[in-house]
């Protein structure tokens, strides 16, 4: 494809703003005047397509207050990130792709960045400063040193011990932090707010954990301070947000005329809800389509049970069809049929919130999962079964059985993943089972992978279930057998009747 300009692409910087383009978006507001009152660590490619955007899109309303961001890295792999950024101004583009179309905008609102492993110094200057307001996060949702299955914090992991004995030279963002609060409590700095952007139920209050154990363990001055000066909202994020490929640069450079050394890539769609509890300021994020709230669990539930969940539903029988992509799966008829049921099943299990079009938002996610320039993996949504048949199947599933409904959908769900965990397709090609927590379906899968009742009791996973509902044991076991003996087509069809 031939670049629209006529020229070799124009590196991304300040200077060649004015000449990218007219159908480039850019800011529209003088970068010079942006202060960076919030601190992010960890501004890879999901942070700079979502909390960076929505600061842009403010900065480009005329009369709010100039708040930016100001990213920092930790990780070896964010070198590479920062030296693209500094070479650039610190711009980069956000490259939105849909199934019919793409469009690129420069986004500008990043207005410096550090690698801490070569800036420690400069990073807990940042942290310490009386122009941050808030500190945010995005460390994944394992970066939070709590152990899943007993909710204690790693005291004892290598790199909190070693930032716990070296307070001056840190590794992990619980080191930088709990330094730049330790010095902002020895100079009568002030508060902050600490804000997690990570894709973690109850985000804000693992925040909170890990900061206050590490603190503890420091000092209990420090805990004391921390606990009177530091907010931790919850908070929900939302957008799909792909590894950036050879072919979306060459995407960048032929179609939009830039190189762009930085660029991310999105869906549309995006969604953020966050709890108003921010104790030294914020920008006013609900002028650009966030959504402040007293109370972030209620939209946290419904994303989890028809976005997750229904990424679940149709994943394994994906997989099972031979599909790669959740895009190839939800275009299959049948399976968005499913889908579809799936959620009507699910939706009277929610609460009609203010902001949320529960028709709208069902819609959007068959959308959103047709995307085929996303390519969602299926095997990334196949991945980690048990934690996610937990969190995002069971609940329905117990709120349904408790109100005396008979669901259909939801059986079948879980039929499909203990059928899926044969390690066998449809075509009797081998799958690659990835699920840390596999061991506590052992008696389950010794036994052949067809009796129900051995995984329905598995009370880590399904609870009491099993012997409260023997209904649901009969459903799963019918739905098992027919997968069995009449494939994943005839199964669904015989569900959606």
């Amino acid at each position: 494809m031939p670049a629209i300009t006529g020229h070799d692409p124009a590196l991304l910087r300040d200077a060649t703003l004015a000449h990218l383009p007219g159908i480039i978006a850019r800011p529209n507001y003088d970068r010079s005047r942006t202060f960076p009152g919030l601190v992010h660590i960890g501004a890879g490619a999901f942070n700079r397509s979502h909390l960076a955007v929505y600061l842009d899109d403010l900065l480009n309303l005329s009369d709010q207050k100039r708040w930016g961001e100001f990213g920092v890295g930790l990780l070896p792999a964010d070198k590479q990130i920062h030296d693209a950024l500094v070479e650039q101004d610190f711009l980069y583009g956000l490259l939105l792709v849909d199934t019919d179309q793409q469009t690129y905008r420069i986004v500008g609102s990043l207005v410096g960045h550090l690698y801490a492993p070569d800036s420690i110094e400069e990073v807990i200057g940042k942290l310490s400063s009386p122009d941050c307001s808030i500190i945010s996060l995005t460390v994944t949702e394992g970066g939070y040193f709590i152990e899943d299955s007993s909710g204690r914090f790693l005291a004892d992991h290598e790199d909190i011990r070693h930032d716990l004995e070296h307070p001056d030279r840190p590794r992990t963002w619980v080191g930088y932090v709990a330094e730049a609060a330790d010095r902002r409590m020895n100079r009568g700095t002030g508060p902050f707010t600490l804000l997690s952007c990570d894709n973690l139920h109850a985000n804000g209050a693992a925040a909170r954990k890990a900061l206050l154990s590490f603190a503890e363990a420091r000092s209990g001055a420090l805990h004391n301070w921390i606990e009177m000066n530091i907010s931790f909202p919850n908070s929900m994020v939302d957008r799909i947000t792909p590894r950036t490929t050879d072919e979306n640069r060459a995407t960048i450079a032929n179609k939009f005329g830039v190189r762009d050394l930085a660029p991310v890539v999105s869906e549309p769609f995006r969604q953020w809800v966050l709890e108003d509890n921010f104790v030294a300021g914020r920008p006013a994020w609900e002028l650009v389509g966030a959504q402040m709230t007293t109370d972030v669990a209620p939209y946290e539930m419904t994303k989890m049970r028809l976005l997750n969940g229904g990424h679940s539903t149709i994943g394994y029988v994906a997989d099972l069809l031979g599909y790669s992509t959740i895009a190839q799966a939800a275009c299959d008829p049948l399976l968005r049929r499913l889908l579809i049921q799936f959620m009507a099943e699910v939706r009277p299990t929610l609460k009609q919130l203010p902001g949320i079009d529960l028709d709208q938002y069902t819609a959007t996610i068959v959308k959103r999962f047709s995307n085929a320039a996303i390519r969602d993996q299926v095997a990334r949504i196949c991945s980690d079964g048990c934690a996610k048949m937990t969190k995002f199947i069971v609940p329905s599933l117990i709120d349904l059985l408790g109100r005396g409904e008979h669901p259909r959908v939801l059986p079948f769900v879980i039929a499909s993943w203990l059928h899926y965990l044969r390690g066998q397709d449809e075509n009797n090609l081998q799958m690659t089972i990835s699920d840390p927590s596999l061991g506590s379906l052992q008696p389950f899968l010794d036994a052949g992978g067809g009796n129900a009742f051995l995984a329905l009791s598995t009370r880590s996973l399904f609870g009491d279930l099993a012997f409260t509902y023997p209904q649901l044991v009969t459903q799963v076991q019918s739905a098992l057998d027919q997968l069995r003996s009449h494939g994943v087509r005839a199964t669904i069809e015989q569900t959606l009747l």
